[in-house]
C-alpha cells in the first residue's frame, strides 16, 4: 500500500513539474547576459551519456549486491558530480572538455551550487520529466542553461578537460625527455 501511494505522490509531483517547468523556466530572470559563449550542446549530451554510464554501474551494483548503499552513492554523485572531485567538473565533464562555472564570479561551481543546480535530478519522477524538457530547453537556451542553472546561476562552457590533460602529460614528459638528452650533449669539461 505504502509503495501505491508513494508512485501517485511522484507520479501527481512529476505532472505539476512538467506542466510548470517551461512558465518556471521562462520566469527566471536573468541577472546579465553571460560572457562565455554557450558550450557545445553535444559534448554537453555525450557527458550526460558518460555520467549516465556512471550511474547505471552504481544501479547494477546496488542490485547485485542487494545494497541501498550503492543507491546513497548514486544520489550523492548526481546532487554534487559537478564539484565533487574536480571543481566544476563531473566525470563526464571533464572527459568531454566541459566546466560548470558561478556566473557571479567566473569561477568553478562549488558543492553548494552543484547540489542547487542537480536537486531536481535526484527527485523520483521530476528527474524523468526534466531530463526530457532539458533536453529541449538548452539547445534553444541563447546561454545553454537548463532550469538548474537559472535556479544555481550558473552555465556549462568548454573548459580545460581530458584532452588537454592528456596532451600537457605528453608535452611535460617530452619536455622531460628532451632536457636528458640535451644534458647527455654538454660538453665535459677537463681539468
Amino acid at each position: 500500500m505504502t509503495a501505491g501511494i508513494a508512485f501517485l505522490f511522484f507520479s501527481g509531483l512529476s505532472a505539476v513539474f512538467g506542466v510548470v517547468y517551461l512558465p518556471m523556466l521562462m520566469r527566471q530572470p536573468k541577472a546579465f547576459v553571460s560572457p562565455y559563449p554557450k558550450a557545445d550542446v553535444r559534448k554537453r549530451a555525450a557527458s550526460a551519456i558518460a555520467d549516465g554510464m556512471l550511474l547505471l554501474i552504481f544501479g547494477l551494483l546496488a542490485a547485485t549486491q542487494n545494497s541501498i548503499l550503492f543507491v546513497a552513492i548514486a544520489a550523492a554523485y548526481v546532487l554534487l558530480r559537478d564539484a565533487l572531485f574536480i571543481p566544476g567538473q563531473s566525470v563526464g565533464k571533464f572527459l568531454f572538455g566541459l566546466r560548470v562555472i558561478n556566473l557571479g564570479n567566473g569561477r568553478p561551481c562549488g558543492r553548494l551550487q552543484s547540489a542547487q543546480r542537480n536537486f531536481i535530478l535526484v527527485v523520483p519522477g521530476l528527474n524523468v520529466v526534466a531530463i526530457a524538457l532539458e533536453a529541449v530547453a538548452v539547445p534553444r537556451d541563447p546561454q545553454g542553461q537548463r532550469l538548474g542553472d537559472k535556479l544555481a546561476n550558473t552555465q556549462v562552457i568548454e573548459g580545460y578537460g581530458a584532452r588537454e590533460f592528456v596532451t600537457s602529460f605528453q608535452r611535460a614528459l617530452l619536455d622531460g625527455i628532451e632536457m636528458e638528452r640535451d644534458r647527455g650533449k654538454q660538453p665535459v669539461e677537463v681539468k
